[in-house]
C-alpha cells in the first residue's frame, strides 16, 4: 500500500531541489512532454539563452547535471527511508528558478505518494525501483537530448553519475548504515543493464573510478572521464575541479 510523504520528509527533499508545493503553471514545463523532440528543441535553446550558452550541446549537457537531482530526490528516499516516489514523466515537473543568478531548476511529482518497501524482499523492490528511475525517467530524457544536441550518451550518463557519487559519498557519509554502501556498489558496479535501459551491462561501472590527488586543488577528486562542456558557459569559463581537461598528469592514486 502507497503512503504519503511525511512533511519532514519533503522538507528533508527540498536540499534536492524537490517541492512539495503545486508550481505555478507559468514557470513550469511537464518533462514528459520534453520527450518530443520539437518541444525539447525549443526548451533547451530557452535554457541556451539562460546560461548564456554557445550551442544546444552545452545547454543539453548543463540540463542533464540538474536533471540528475531527480535521480538523487528517488535514491535518498529509497536508501534512507525504504521509500519509492511514485511518479511517471507526464506527472513530473520543472519548476523555473534562479539562486544568485544561476538557472536552478526544482521539481515536483504532484501526489507526494511513495510506495514503502514493507514485507517485500528488498533487493527485488530496489531492481522495481531503480528500473522505474534509470530506464523509465532518465533514460527516455538523455535519449531525447542526446538525439536533439547530438550530444554523447556517455557525457549525459556520467553527468547523472556524478551527483550519485555525490549524494552516496558526500551527503550520506557520515550516516553510519550498511545499506547505504550496499545501495552505492549495488547501483554503480552490480546492477545489470537491464536496470537502466537496453543496455548489456551497467552504464555507470566505467564511471567509478579511484580518486586521485589533485595538486592545483590540494584534494582528492574522482576525475571525470568525459568533459560536461560547463567551462563554455558565460564569461567566466573556468574549469570544474573534477574535469580531464584541466587536471594535472601527475597525480596519486588515493
Amino acid at each position: 500500500m502507497n503512503v504519503k510523504l511525511t512533511p519532514q520528509e519533503a522538507n528533508e527533499l527540498a536540499r534536492f531541489r524537490f517541492s512539495a508545493q503545486l508550481p505555478d503553471e507559468r514557470t513550469t514545463v511537464n518533462i514528459g512532454l520534453l520527450l518530443r523532440e520539437r518541444n525539447m528543441a525549443k526548451f533547451l535553446s530557452n535554457i541556451k539563452s539562460e546560461l548564456q550558452a554557445p550551442d544546444l550541446k552545452v545547454a543539453a549537457s548543463v540540463f542533464s547535471k540538474r536533471f540528475a537531482f531527480v535521480a538523487v530526490i528517488q535514491l535518498y528516499a529509497m536508501t534512507v527511508w525504504n521509500k519509492r516516489l511514485i511518479f511517471t514523466l507526464d506527472t513530473l515537473e520543472l519548476t523555473h528558478r534562479k539562486d544568485q543568478g544561476q538557472w536552478l531548476p526544482e521539481y515536483s511529482v504532484g501526489s507526494l505518494e511513495a510506495e514503502p518497501v514493507a514485507d517485500m524482499d528488498r533487493e527485488k523492490w530496489r531492481d522495481a525501483a531503480l528500473e522505474h528511475l534509470f530506464k523509465e525517467t532518465i533514460l527516455p530524457v538523455l535519449d531525447s537530448l542526446s538525439k536533439t544536441a547530438k550530444i554523447s550518451k556517455l557525457i549525459l550518463w556520467e553527468n547523472i553519475a556524478v551527483y550519485m557519487f555525490w549524494l552516496y559519498r558526500t551527503i550520506l557519509a557520515d550516516k553510519d548504515d550498511s545499506q547505504i554502501a550496499d545501495d552505492f556498489d549495488y547501483i554503480v558496479n552490480s546492477a545489470p543493464g537491464k536496470l537502466f535501459g537496453n543496455y548489456n551491462s551497467n552504464p555507470l561501472k566505467k564511471f567509478n573510478s579511484k580518486e586521485v590527488y589533485v595538486e592545483a586543488h590540494k584534494e582528492f577528486v574522482r576525475i571525470r572521464k568525459t568533459c560536461c562542456f560547463s567551462y563554455q558557459l558565460g564569461e567566466k569559463q573556468t574549469y570544474c575541479k573534477t574535469c580531464p581537461r584541466s587536471c594535472l598528469p601527475l597525480m596519486k592514486e588515493g
